[in-house]
């Protein structure tokens, strides 16, 4: 693992709060605990956020605020009815997605009461890898094959090349406490099947699996990096291309981009896919969420057809189309 006192100077300030989303489960406390030996121990409020949903949640609570206490850094605690909040205003949505909504939006409230913007979770590599084949499953663009990066939004994960079984070792062999989530045992739910049935069976293949499908993700970073270089090129040059022509009248205050469509067309059907995926990114709030293949196909159709004039809109993402070229 790479030095943790290194990776958090990349990212916080001498005096800088240590947000630290705490379930108390081993690996939030693993980093609990290795923040406390770095400079930045005096910096650290571990933040946990009870869902109602579990009875030992309430000792989880108390043991957090006692170690807190012991170790002299501070605490923030929240808690909500997950349960009854998912039945009466969100029906439609999986306990576990209303659960981390909650639990994130308490996160963004803490950030803002100790004016920071960034939070650390312990999220580690055997969670990516549990991930990459969660998304596969449910057709993920690179984005979600990639999954969790170092550094992602307002977001630092810093145990990404650690395996659960080297933060479980280390806790066990220093006698550090933490608590265990007996639901995460739960294979009905599908994140924990992948994690206990399907994944471990790769040892049996390859005992260096998780090295080689870490490097493999790192490597469709770098994809990524390329696709995304070209892509943001492609417009760039497109809006330059458009305004120097001055067929069209373009505001510069305005914050908008335009490309022509005969240029669009000339793109590889790869590219063509990826610009469509970014503009759709850049105008909802950084995400892909919710962005499918059939989405895709009906804004390249909307871009081919023959009506001139006319808009198309996607989520947040509204393009239109003025004869010879799409604005969005």
């Amino acid at each position: 693992m790479k030095n943790l006192e290194q990776i958090l100077e990349k990212y916080y300030w001498e005096n800088d709060p240590i947000i630290l989303g705490c379930s108390t489960g081993p690996d939030s406390m693993y980093l609990l605990y290795k923040i406390l030996e770095t400079k930045y121990a005096k910096n650290l409020v571990a933040c946990y956020f009870n869902h109602k949903l579990r009875p030992e949640a309430d000792d989880e609570e108390k043991f957090l605020e006692n170690l807190a206490k012991e170790k002299w850094f501070q605490v923030e605690i929240a808690d909500a009815d997950i349960k009854s909040i998912k039945e009466r205003l969100y029906p439609n949505k999986g306990i576990e997605e209303v659960a981390r909504e909650k639990r994130y939006a308490f996160f963004s409230a803490v950030c803002q009461i100790h004016e920071t913007n960034k939070v650390i979770l312990a999220h580690h590599l055997d969670d990516k890898i549990e991930t990459f084949f969660f998304n596969l499953t449910r057709w993920s663009k690179l984005t979600g094959l990639i999954n969790m990066t170092e550094f992602s939004g307002w977001i630092i994960r810093p145990l990404l090349d650690l395996s659960k079984s080297d933060i479980l070792d280390y806790l066990n062999e220093n006698n550090l406490k933490y608590s265990i989530d007996e639901t995460n045992t739960d294979t009905t739910i599908t994140r924990n099947y992948i994690r206990h049935e399907i994944v471990p069976k790769f040892d049996r293949v390859n005992s260096n699996y998780k090295e080689n499908i870490s490097n493999m993700m790192k490597y469709l970073e770098e994809v990524k990096h390329h696709l995304d270089n070209e892509v943001t090129d492609f417009l760039e040059e497109q809006w330059v291309e458009i305004f120097n022509s001055k067929k069209y009248k373009i505001n510069t205050l305005e914050i908008y981009w335009y490309f022509y469509i005969e240029a669009f067309n000339k793109l590889s059907h790869l590219l063509q896919r990826e610009v469509i995926r970014h503009c759709y990114y850049i105008t909802n709030w950084n995400s892909t969420i919710w962005l499918s293949e059939a989405n895709i196909a009906e804004i390249i159709r909307f871009i081919n057809g023959k009506n001139n004039k006319t808009e198309k809109q996607i989520w947040q993402l509204k393009m239109k189309k003025e004869n010879t070229i799409i604005i969005f």
